[in-house]
């Protein structure tokens, strides 16, 4: 009798183990090789110089609600009309809230939905302060141009301007219309620039069939156990919900304290909020694995091949490292806390902001409904900080020749390496476009290390200048697949 059990479970944990095996093989998805292509013939020292020009622009957005500097935004303007007639003869430029701009390069076949291309003009602030080039100088430098804005993002505004640029040189029409929508504040949230832009879009009446932003990179080291180059394309973008949390009790003197002042009972919430994560989501990376493929270690494979067994394996890997514990969950982030004056004063008033960016699939309601119930403290009040809460986009299609355009066009310039969708764990004009268009993607198109990623927002932003040449043939050749045309 316990041989026959023994004989039963053991054929069990074989069919078990071979239907595990199966399904990690014919987890990965195969893609078809390209030819590299050339495609246009690119000036590196031209397009380094005219990002420099760009860079030299100090184009900064500081906080929302500051207006943004006027002269530096008509000085960027000038530099754009200067360095792209073409453009400007071709393309009609309009100027949406006084700032941002977009381009309208009308297809030779109207009916068809249009294409949008978007970048930003503005930057963050920059400290001078330890940089081997002034942030605003625009130098040009050991095969680099150096300077704020050189990787975010006015490299991949003058990119996309120097492909149409070429392409209306060597005669290209392209049968579907092309918008170039750049926006003015993005760096504190679009909603004077791309907002607004969208709202004109919708005026007239414009339905766009794709949209490519910012977003993912040409990544050599960022992924576990990927050595291979993988191109990240981020099909959907992470929400964002600050919640301001106050208590309020009576003050007095510290020579006769109660049992939990306003700062402890804040405190107390706000480690309570710490020790309970909101839920893990192991299946948001499933198709980034799945599209890296063979590239990707054999036991990921088999992980995300087999969630209904690995995921609280899954869950306690991914969730030990920061990066990806944000792709695999909505994360918490303590961010301000203020309460009290003086040493001998019992505060009657304590604050904190509370930072989340939510994964699809959780909703605002849902993260305040989990934060209520991690606090378990009715003397804890919390509300949303006014204008800055917003869901997480849509995710966009993988399986539409948009997509597989993308990827193509990427494998041309970059060699024949995986192109695969994740979580854009940041924020992007792109979540503002995704009321006119299901296939929204975030993707420039630059070979990125953790090393290079450091320097966005960060001290010495610089930009190859082969990095640049490697932009305007991608964007040269995707809007020859996006939209056809003829020489």
């Amino acid at each position: 009798m316990i041989l026959n059990v023994l004989i039963v479970l053991l054929v069990l944990i074989l069919f078990l183990a071979a239907f595990v095996v199966l399904r990690t093989l014919s987890f990965p998805r195969p893609y078809e090789a390209v030819e590299p292509e050339e495609g246009l013939q690119v000036d590196p020292k031209r397009t380094a110089k005219h990002l420099a020009a760009a860079i030299r622009c100090q184009t900064v957005s500081v906080m929302e609600g500051a207006p943004p500097d006027h002269e530096a935004m008509q000085q960027l303007h000038a530099v754009i009309q200067k360095q792209y007639p073409l453009v400007h003869k071709h393309l009609q430029r309009s100027v949406i809230n006084d700032y941002s701009l977009v381009y309208t390069w009308v297809g030779r076949q109207p009916d068809l939905p249009p294409v949008l291309f978007a970048a930003h003009q503005d930057v963050v602030p920059a400290d001078p302060e330890g940089w081997s080039h002034p942030p605003f100088a625009g130098e040009i430098a050991d095969g680099f141009v150096w300077g704020r804005g050189a990787l975010d993002l006015k490299n991949q505004l003058v990119a996309l301007l120097e492909s149409v640029e070429a392409l209306l040189q060597a005669g290209f029409q392209p049968q579907r219309t092309i918008y170039l929508a750049f926006g003015h504040d993005e760096e504190i949230g679009g909603h004077n620039g791309a907002k607004q832009i969208v709202e004109w879009l919708e005026k007239n009446g414009v339905e766009l069939a794709a949209v490519l932003d910012e977003g993912g990179f040409v990544s050599t080291d960022m992924l576990p156990g990927v050595s291979l180059p993988v191109a990240l394309v981020g099909t959907s973008e992470k929400g964002y919900l600050t919640l301001k949390l106050t208590v309020d009790v009576t003050g007095g003197h510290s020579s006769i304290p109660p049992a939990q002042t306003a700062i402890g009972i804040l405190s107390r919430a706000l480690a309570r909020i710490e020790s309970h994560p909101l839920p893990a989501h192991p299946g948001l990376m499933r198709p980034m694995f799945e599209h890296v493929g063979i590239a990707a270690p054999f036991v990921h494979q088999m992980a995300f091949a087999n969630l209904w067994l690995s995921a609280p394996l899954l869950n306690k890997m991914l969730s030990g490292g920061p990066q990806t514990n944000a792709g695999i969950r909505t994360t918490t982030a303590v961010t301000v806390i203020r309460g009290g004056v003086k040493d001998n004063i019992l505060p009657a008033h304590a604050e904190a902001l509370v930072n989340f960016r939510l994964a699809p699939g959780d909703t605002i309601a849902f993260v305040c409904d989990h934060v209520r119930k991690a606090i378990k403290d009715e003397r804890v009040h919390f509300e949303a900080v006014e204008g800055g809460a917003w869901q997480a986009s849509p995710i966009s299609p993988t399986d539409v020749p948009f997509y597989a355009d993308l990827a193509a066009a990427t494998r041309k310039v970059f060699g024949n390496i995986p192109v695969a969708p994740f979580l854009f764990l940041g924020g992007s004009d792109a979540r503002h476009y995704t009321s006119l268009c299901p296939n929204v993607y975030r993707f420039s198109p630059l070979i990125v290390s953790s090393e290079t990623l450091a320097r966005i927002h960060g001290v010495d932003e610089r930009v190859a200048v082969d990095a640049m040449v490697d932009m305007v043939r991608f964007y040269s050749l995707l809007i020859r697949d996006w939209c056809g045309g003829e020489d």
